[in-house]
């Protein structure tokens, strides 16, 4: 097993940074350069208060992991700050999101505490980070109407569609907090074409395992009810402080935004940017929810790709550190 996680291990570096070099070239390297000048020293804030937002998002995952088993107690939080990095960054550069950072946490926890431990906590602490963001979008809409009297047709379907989408979502993670989801999930898989034949196959001869990683998902919230809410707590608290990002390029461009403002911003780049989830970066996708709302805000446009490219850069920056870190022998 060690030895196929070792070369898991170094395909992700590897494709991790074939990918990031192709993102490099295609965001420019004399953009990031004159940006970089551009900003200047506000760079360092940006780029260091994120060491803050991977270390709550962290916490989340250890509260979550800690359940006072012995196997638990092998995971050390620093080992867990690494694994996150490192998992941040492939998710970042992956198509598809989560299916590239996930799996990799998988691999790298499975040695410690098991393939089914390590599975059923990676998908509670997806679904923490998931469900912050979708109460985060919800609690942005009075925002928008406090800010924005009197919205366009366009932004009253946006807001119509993310109440909705919000709403359906919340609803699905109570259900799987409180009954687990993942032998549902391979249930509805079943029935596809190509594929369900395999997948009727693999729930046949793992159901007993399934099973637990679906009670262990639902222990969370009915026996460990102060751990489900501190955690969820903490991945909201993060969610918010990552608008801190935007007041401090608004404030070296010399355009300062209140707080209130930033959380605007982040709330509608990131829903539109989510829509185009498959695509890595969401290039081309962020920059136009910035400039939408931005728009909406009366800031010049042009600002909202400035700050844009802030924001990719910071991401670079973490991801090649990211990137960097799957290389530090963990065994």
């Amino acid at each position: 097993m060690q030895k196929k996680t070792k070369i898991a291990r170094n395909l992700f570096f590897l494709l991790g940074g074939v990918a990031l070099g192709v993102l490099i070239y295609k965001t420019g390297p004399d953009n990031i350069l004159d940006n970089i000048k551009q900003t200047g020293w506000w760079f360092v804030p940006i780029i260091g208060m994120w060491i803050i937002v991977y270390l709550v998002n962290t916490y989340s995952f250890y509260i979550i992991l800690n359940d006072g088993s012995e196997d638990a107690k092998r995971v050390g939080f620093l080992r867990l700050f690494q694994l996150f990095v490192s998992g941040f960054a492939i998710t970042y550069i992956t198509p598809l999101g989560m299916i590239g950072g996930e799996p990799y946490k998988v691999l790298e926890l499975r040695k410690l505490i098991g393939i089914k431990r390590a599975t059923s906590t990676v998908l509670l602490s997806t679904m923490m980070r998931l469900v912050s963001h979708f109460i985060f979008w919800m609690v942005s809409i009075p925002l928008l109407l406090f800010f924005v009297p009197v919205l366009s047709g366009v932004m009253q379907w946006i807001i119509i569609l993310a109440s909705v989408m919000s709403g359906l979502f919340l609803f699905w993670a109570f259900k799987v907090y409180t009954r687990g989801g993942v032998e549902s999930a391979v249930k509805r898989g079943s029935r596809l074409p190509f594929f369900g034949k395999r997948i009727r196959a693999f729930y046949k001869h793992n159901q007993e395992k399934i099973s637990q990683m679906d009670d262990s998902i639902s222990d969370l919230y009915k026996n460990r009810k102060k751990d489900f809410v501190f955690s969820l707590g903490l991945e909201i608290f993060a969610r918010f402080f990552m608008c801190v990002e935007v007041l401090l390029i608004m404030q070296a461009i010399g355009w300062p935004v209140f707080f209130g403002e930033g959380v605007l911003i982040e709330s509608i780049q990131s829903f539109v940017s989510n829509l185009f989830f498959f695509m890595p970066m969401q290039m081309g996708a962020r920059e136009g929810g910035f400039v939408i709302v931005y728009s909406i805000l009366s800031i010049p446009a042009s600002y909202g790709v400035f700050t844009s490219l802030c924001k990719r850069i910071r991401e670079l920056f973490w991801t090649m550190i990211g990137l960097l870190l799957i290389r530090i022998k963990r065994d």
